[in-house]
């Protein structure tokens, strides 16, 4: 298997970082009647700004020209994005668009701060949150923590998760796993999750943390909202993290593996995409949902293993989500 983690060597920088002290409660938005509209949001993932010196903003503002076409009615990105320092030109470009904005943290964008840092970047006010709009309930979670000798976890920090083996990284904290719970439980409309770091369809085995308390709480969620009819079900859920195209389905749920927007990175080194990848989804009243991705190929040559292996595109998919008697 080609190697695709541990190529970020540690930066050394110091710097103790601040611990969040409200990891709480979800996002107060307030919800459009139920299944009356299309709804519609832009989706870009692992942009890596900066990641190997080099600015992304060309393949962000390509993200952004579109969305200033397509109008949709929000945006997320689901991590590794940008730091802190010489990403003014990002957020402007991300600016652009004055609808709703949601992010979604990444391992790399911790790579020279804490999470408070980059999310005062962003105006992020919580590492994980839930929003309703257009009929849907959406949930953003935050797996950036590493597992300690004594079992406790810490927030990734200053690049702290780079020098750890993979089985201690990727993990989500109690307290958001409870909220979770709690989150699912209360929810009135069918569920999209948004994660960095995925919980399914990765081949990093190593590196799922406690993936399988997740899957278990969407588990739990679903069979709950069976038995009581209702039609809050988590339906699908959108990761990053892998830089790969994939696409699967565990116990009624959807899983979405998004390609990076920038480059896939093997043990022959980073290689790039020609052009920037990024993905609008669609949720049709009916029940089902369209993503429309893009693909480009290759910036430069590259072994013929690696174009078999990983794919320049965000694959379209056409998924029905739930059916029209089952629509909230």
């Amino acid at each position: 298997m080609l190697k695709r983690r541990n190529f970020i060597k540690n930066l050394g920088l110091s710097g103790t970082g601040l611990l969040l002290a409200s990891r709480t409660l979800s996002m107060p938005v307030s919800a459009p009647a139920a299944g009356n509209k299309l709804l519609r949001f832009g989706v870009i993932s692992d942009l890596h700004h900066l990641q190997f010196g080099k600015s992304e903003e060309s393949r962000l503002k390509s993200f952004m020209d579109a969305v200033m076409k397509a109008d949709p009615d929000f945006i997320i990105q689901c991590g590794d994005f940008c730091r802190p320092a010489k990403s003014e030109g990002i957020m402007t470009e991300w600016n652009r668009f004055s609808g709703p904005k949601y992010h979604v943290l990444g391992n790399h964008d911790m790579d020279v701060c804490d999470k408070a840092t980059i999310m005062k970047l962003w105006g992020m006010e919580k590492p994980y949150y839930s929003f309703d709009q257009g009929g849907y309930h959406f949930v953003v979670m935050d797996r950036n923590f590493l597992l300690k000798e004594d079992k406790t976890l810490e927030d990734y920090n200053n690049s702290n998760w780079g020098p750890l083996p993979s089985p201690l990284r990727s993990f989500t904290d109690a307290p958001q796993l409870a909220w979770l719970k709690h989150d699912l439980a209360a929810a009135e409309y069918p569920v999209i999750v948004f994660m960095h770091q995925p919980v399914f369809l990765s081949d990093f085995f190593q590196e799922l943390g406690n993936a399988d308390e997740i899957l278990g709480i969407f588990d739990e969620a679903n069979l709950t909202a069976k038995q009581q009819g209702k039609n809050s079900r988590v339906t699908a859920v959108f990761m990053g993290h892998d830089h790969d195209d994939r696409y699967g389905e565990r116990n009624g749920v959807h899983y979405i593996l998004l390609n990076s927007a920038t480059y896939v990175y093997t043990d022959s080194g980073a290689h790039f995409y020609a052009d920037s990848l990024y993905a609008f989804v669609t949720l049709d009243p009916s029940g089902w949902m369209r993503i429309e991705g893009r693909t480009t190929r290759y910036r430069d040559e590259v072994p013929e293993k690696i174009k078999a292996q990983f794919p320049t595109s965000i694959s379209d998919h056409a998924i029905r989500l739930f059916s029209r008697k089952e629509k909230p």
